[in-house]
């Protein structure tokens, strides 16, 4: 059985007010953690485009809370994997929990047997080619 985390925490401002709402879901595959923000402000007005006008929300404390969120979710996610007997070192690398090693297939381990046989005859050519004009042959 695997376990799965889910982390959630709430962003306010001085006037204790909620901006945001913050939200992870954690699988311990060894994924980058991905934190979702989610805006609580309704609009405060429209524009005459329709567009909708927002109250101004403090980017820095969001940017603050959104870093200390990924960072506990990085740190959880790490221990998670761990727990599901996978690598905690690739969490921090985007993308790094798919890549896998390739095998090669029996042809390609043919061909580069051959490879290899057909450097080993050419190094010998050129060698007796070497020997031979230095014989004076």
């Amino acid at each position: 059985m695997k376990k799965t985390v889910v982390l959630t925490d709430e962003v306010k401002n001085d006037d204790n007010r909620l901006i945001a709402r913050m939200r992870v879901v954690l699988n311990g595959d060894g994924s980058t953690p991905n934190v979702m923000t989610m805006g609580t402000d309704n609009p405060v007005g429209y524009n005459d485009d329709g567009t909708p006008i927002f109250p101004d929300v403090d980017d820095s404390l969001l940017k603050s809370a959104q870093q200390q969120m990924m960072a506990e979710a990085i740190k959880e996610q790490k221990q998670l994997t761990k727990e599901n007997g996978g690598d905690p070192s690739k969490v921090n690398v985007i993308g790094a929990e798919t890549e896998t090693k390739t095998t090669p297939t029996p042809q390609q381990t043919i061909q580069a047997s051959m490879m290899k046989s057909i450097a080993s005859l050419q190094m010998q050519v050129a060698q007796l080619k070497k020997e031979n004009k230095d014989n004076g042959n």
